[in-house]
């Protein structure tokens, strides 16, 4: 680590933590047991973080030790598990999304957001700009009780995922 600054992988870490939970989750079938795993996996990336290719994205860097500690998680609970390696390593491999795709959908959903009502909009992006913000809070802020919210919330995702699905089928077209 002598050419690496420390906060760097832990701003890194902490970008794609939600991520990585999200690849080792089904993995290990354990909610408990992914979060051991990814902290393994950080716990790797930090002592290898030196060798880390800035140049290149992170997230499969990061992939990779978690990858490694699956395998060590699942070897560690061998008798415990009917994954054989090989279907666990089959299970590794990264399906990658097609980037065009991906940028679509963030494209309809830029979309969608942009023709929101303002009152919608602001009440969207309060929630999920701020990843400490809780409905509770926000509940608070706005002067509404949190069930109201929680409609309000699933009303508003519901319009824009209608709205995307929508936008991507005439793009389809």
């Amino acid at each position: 680590m002598a050419d690496s600054d420390p906060s760097q992988f832990v701003n890194l870490l902490f970008r794609h933590q939600d991520a990585l939970l999200r690849h080792v989750f089904p993995l290990v079938g354990c909610f408990d047991d992914a979060q051991d795993v990814v902290q393994e996996a950080a716990t790797a990336m930090w002592k290898k973080f030196g060798e880390y290719d800035h140049s290149r994205p992170f997230l499969p860097w990061a992939k990779q030790f978690a990858r490694n500690e699956v395998l060590m998680h699942h070897r560690r609970r061998r008798k415990f598990s009917f994954l054989t390696e090989s279907l666990i390593e089959s299970l590794l491999v990264d399906t990658p999304v097609d980037d065009d795709i991906r940028q679509n959908r963030r494209n309809a959903l830029e979309d969608c957001l942009n023709k929101l009502p303002k009152q919608e909009r602001q009440l969207i992006d309060r929630r999920y700009a701020d990843k400490e913000m809780s409905v509770g809070r926000l509940a608070e802020e706005v002067g509404q009780s949190a069930n109201v919210l929680y409609k309000s919330l699933g009303r508003i995702r519901s319009q824009l995922l209608d709205c995307i699905n929508k936008s991507l089928a005439t793009d389809a077209v």
